[in-house]
C-alpha cells in the first residue's frame, strides 16, 4: 500500500490548517484500490499538488528559532524538559492575569519528544507539544490545590513551576510549598494548565471543583514557541536546570 502518499495528504491538511489565511470549509474522501493503476493519472497529478504543500510544510518545520544548551528529556519526579514548559506556563500567567499566576501545571506526557541540544527549530516543537492542548486558568481553592499535591504525591511527580518545593515520602505528601509559604486552605489560587488536565483528566480531579476556569484558547505550542523566539531576541539560549522542586524520601 501507499502509506507514504496518505502521510503525504495528512501534512497538507495540516499545512492548510496552520495558515491562517485558509480555513478548511468542507472535507470529503473516497476510498481508492491500492493496485497497479494507482501511479497513473490522476492519481500522480495529486500526488504532485500534495508533495508540493509538503515542500513547503517541511520548509516551515526546519526554521530555527532558538539554541538550547542541553539535552532535555521529560520524567517523574522532575526534569529538565517539564520544569522548563512549568515555568513558562506560570510565566505566561503572570503577563496575562492580573495579580500574576501562583502555580504553573503540566503533565509529563503531555510532552511527546525530548528537545534536542544546539538549534531548536518550529518542527521540534511542534514534536514536543504534538497535541492541541489550550493553556486554561483555573481559580481553586487551597483545600483542593492540597488534592492536587495528593495526587502529585501517589504518582510520583509531574510538571510544576519552580515557585513550588514539594517533598513527597512513601507516596504522601510531607511538605509543600509556594513562594515560600504553606498552602492555606481558604485561599484562592491562580493555576495555569491545560484544558486537558483543567477537564480533571491525569489524575487532576481536584481541578473539576475549580471556582472558576478560562480557556484561553491558546494552545501550549504556540505558546512555547513565542517564547523561545523571545529568548533568541534577547540575546538567551534555552535551558533548564533540575533544581529540587519535587524531591521523593
Amino acid at each position: 500500500m501507499r502509506l507514504k502518499t496518505m502521510w503525504i495528504a495528512c501534512m497538507a491538511i495540516l499545512l492548510l490548517s496552520c495558515n491562517q489565511q485558509y480555513r478548511i470549509a468542507e472535507m470529503s474522501g473516497t476510498i481508492v484500490e491500492m493496485n497497479s493503476s494507482f501511479d497513473t493519472y490522476p492519481h500522480r497529478q495529486m500526488e504532485e499538488l500534495v508533495q508540493s504543500y509538503k515542500t513547503e510544510l517541511d520548509r516551515e518545520m526546519n526554521v530555527v528559532i532558538g539554541r538550547s544548551t542541553q539535552f532535555m528529556d521529560y520524567k517523574r519526579p522532575e526534569s529538565l524538559l517539564t520544569n522548563l514548559t512549568s515555568d513558562v506556563m506560570k510565566s505566561y500567567g503572570d503577563e496575562h492575569l492580573p495579580g500574576g499566576a501562583d502555580i504553573g501545571v503540566m503533565n509529563v506526557h503531555g510532552h511527546r519528544a525530548t528537545l534536542p541540544a544546539g538549534d531548536v527549530t518550529i518542527g521540534n516543537l511542534y514534536e514536543i507539544y504534538s497535541f492541541d492542548n489550550t493553556i486554561t486558568f483555573l481559580e481553586l481553592k487551597g483545600s483542593d490545590l492540597k488534592k492536587m499535591f495528593d495526587a502529585y504525591a501517589r504518582i510520583g511527580g509531574a510538571g510544576i513551576s519552580s515557585n513550588v518545593k514539594l517533598v513527597i515520602d512513601k507516596r504522601k505528601v510531607k511538605s509543600v510549598t509556594i513562594g515560600g509559604q504553606p498552602i492555606d486552605k481558604n485561599k484562592i489560587y491562580h493555576i495555569v494548565t491545560l484544558d486537558y488536565l483543567a477537564e480533571g483528566n491525569d489524575n487532576m480531579s481536584a481541578f473539576r471543583d475549580a471556582v472558576s476556569s478560562v480557556n484561553t484558547g491558546i494552545t501550549l505550542r504556540d505558546v512555547m514557541i513565542d517564547w523561545v523566539k523571545e529568548q533568541t531576541r534577547r540575546g538567551n539560549e534555552i535551558e533548564s536546570a533540575l533544581d529540587g522542586r519535587i524531591v521523593i524520601r
